[in-house]
């Protein structure tokens, strides 16, 4: 999940990068068709199934891995990288909310009381008297939609691959957003082309990296490593744009990772067998 984390806050400045040169769902529909050779490829040497079994699951999985990959895309093109980043960082706190109701793993007394620090956390960086901007709600929305897509990866480890659920995913998510692009296609610069084949690469290879880390360990556990991308964003948002958070944002943010490091600590020693899906 630390070399997950470090490939998607890559991405997120990759994406940055493009701006809002392009329209948001020919964002997520490139993010996805560069990614599908390569993976038709991996799957294909790994002599991995082309299909997952539990097809209904992937549906639910791509409609909460979408959203939250519009959401994402969204906030990181109207706000600061790291405001952005930070606001994602709720995602573990909300799984850990969440994954009683969809996996069956109860959260326990610590779990809540990170819930609650990060909920602080949250209210700090969007400054309710003065903010509440539209891009923060959005950013907020797709850390929920990402902590449920998440369970989903979750309950799909039980049964097929991880090479083949990300590459149902890809696929899924490249037809879906497709549509949308139909009638808003821009065509991209070279300059713009080269930054979505970055985006698709550090995608691609985040997402492999995510799933094998919760075919091995329990959920909360895995989602807490992810903080890793806070403090890369930081230097991105700092050496690439010379954003640099205010005492506000650096206050909330600490609240959201100080809640997650406690959400680590109650599960560092709790293990779990692998998931029935061979690796």
């Amino acid at each position: 999940m630390l070399l997950a984390s470090v490939c998607f806050a890559t991405m997120s400045a990759f994406i940055k990068g493009v701006g809002q040169g392009l329209p948001l769902p020919e964002l997520v529909f490139f993010r996805c068709l560069l990614s599908l050779p390569v993976l038709f490829l991996i799957v294909r040497y790994r002599k991995r199934p082309y299909v997952v079994k539990a097809k209904k699951l992937i549906l639910v999985r791509t409609l909460f891995g979408m959203s939250a990959m519009f959401c994402f895309f969204y906030a990181l093109t109207h706000m600061p990288l790291a405001d952005c980043i930070f606001l994602g960082r709720t995602q573990p706190l909300l799984l850990a909310l969440f994954a009683p109701f969809v996996v069956g793993e109860k959260a326990p007394f610590a779990a809540w009381i990170a819930i609650v620090t990060g909920i602080g956390g949250v209210i700090l960086i969007m400054q309710p008297e003065t903010a509440w901007s539209f891009a923060a709600w959005i950013a907020m929305a797709g850390a929920a939609a990402a902590a449920m897509a998440h369970l989903m990866v979750r309950r799909l480890n039980a049964t097929d691959f991880p090479l083949t659920i990300v590459l149902n995913f890809t696929l899924l998510t490249c037809v879906f957003s497709g549509i949308f692009v139909m009638p808003l296609f821009v065509v991209p610069s070279a300059f713009q082309l080269l930054m979505l084949i970055c985006v698709a690469f550090f995608a691609s290879l985040g997402q492999l990296f995510m799933t094998l880390a919760y075919q091995q360990d329990r959920a909360p556990a895995v989602a807490s490593a992810s903080y890793a991308s806070v403090i890369l964003s930081v230097v991105y948002g700092y050496l690439i744009w010379e954003e640099m958070p205010d005492p506000f944002t650096w206050a909330g943010g600490l609240l959201i990772v100080s809640g997650g490091i406690l959400l680590l600590k109650s599960r560092f020693h709790v293990n779990e067998p692998p998931s029935p899906a061979a690796t």
